[in-house]
């Protein structure tokens, strides 16, 4: 199974909160997130923020030192969400000024992508949604959503826009919150090239198995790329891959090959405490283990025990396995 992986260029960087607004590392340029990442075993990508990360001017010189990293662009993220500006949202904000900048900065980010050599956008519109009950015109909004990311994904076919859900966070309730709701989007948008992100830690606090939301995408050709993370269902804690739901990742990626998914596997993780090198080069090894592991289980056996659906021979074999060389 062969894998090409990504990381955000923002697990490199100072990793604050809401507790620790400076952060628990000190502050790093994208010059110097792009070197950090360059020390990730077996990586071969970054994804990167437009325009938070970098501004058009820089285009050539990040792609002079990507080249020298021997790193590339894996996606270009629309940045809608970091700026007070974005506080009602930014595709459906109610200020009609404040929108059509979002669908500005958003096409911006398309062209820088390919100019950066990738052909794939991300947009995680954690501002768009609501707080309190009467607060928004659901239909108007959700309309508006269906509207401007429909101009965004027409602007150039050839480049993938992938729409990133979350149920919650920084809003109560984000308007893109399940994988449900982000396929009935993209097919109410009805273009070829807007598809969905799948965040693994999204998935598990919005209750979805991640591998059954990877099926359902998939028979719609919408899965367009993996943020890989972990967490224990009520948080968005962005953990080292596999830490907590291990068995959930083993189905996941077995599920993925049967798929055909042959995208990035991106790195979503905020290591507040931990060495970030070392977080992404656990998370990249928890990763392959468990491809090990399915190698070692086979794919043909375990499609017969998903065939037969016996959770106690399944147990069994897979107990078996696993207990191999102890």
């Amino acid at each position: 199974m062969e894998m090409k992986f990504s990381a955000g260029l923002w697990i490199f960087g100072s990793s604050a909160d809401r507790f620790v607004a400076s952060g628990y590392r000190k502050p790093t340029s994208t010059d110097e997130r792009i070197r950090l990442a360059s020390k990730v075993k077996d990586l071969q990508g970054v994804d990167i923020h437009y325009p938070s990360d970098f501004k058009e001017k820089d285009v050539g010189r990040l792609k002079d030192l990507l080249k020298a990293c021997k790193l590339r662009v894996g996606t270009v993220c629309v940045d809608l969400f970091s700026e007070a500006r974005w506080m009602n949202g930014a595709l459906t904000s109610p200020d009609e000024a404040v929108r059509s900048e979002a669908v500005k900065i958003a096409k911006t980010s398309i062209k820088l992508a390919k100019d950066l050599g990738t052909d794939q956008v991300a947009m995680w519109l954690g501002q768009d949604g609501y707080d309190y009950t009467f607060q928004v015109d659901y239909g108007v909004s959700w309309d508006r959503l269906v509207e401007a990311v429909k101009e965004c994904g027409r602007y150039d076919p050839s480049v993938k826009i992938g729409l990133e859900y979350k149920i919650k966070e920084p809003r109560t309730h984000i308007f893109i919150s399940t994988v449900g709701k982000a396929l009935l989007l993209v097919n109410e948008v009805g273009l070829k090239n807007v598809g969905v992100i799948i965040d693994v830690g999204h998935a598990l606090m919005a209750f979805e198995n991640p591998a059954e939301s990877v099926v359902l995408l998939a028979k719609h050709n919408k899965l367009f790329h993996l943020h890989l993370n972990d967490n224990y269902g009520d948080w968005d804690h962005d953990m080292i891959v596999g830490t907590v739901h291990l068995w959930e990742l083993v189905e996941m990626l077995f599920w993925l090959q049967e798929v055909g998914y042959d995208g990035w596997y991106g790195l979503d993780i905020y290591p507040y405490r931990e060495d970030p090198v070392q977080a992404c080069n656990q998370s990249i090894e928890q990763i392959k283990l468990a491809v090990k592991f399915i190698e070692r289980v086979g794919v043909d056996k375990l499609r017969q025990l998903i065939r037969h659906g016996n959770i106690a021979e399944t147990t069994a074999t897979l107990r078996r396995e696993l207990s191999k060389n102890l």
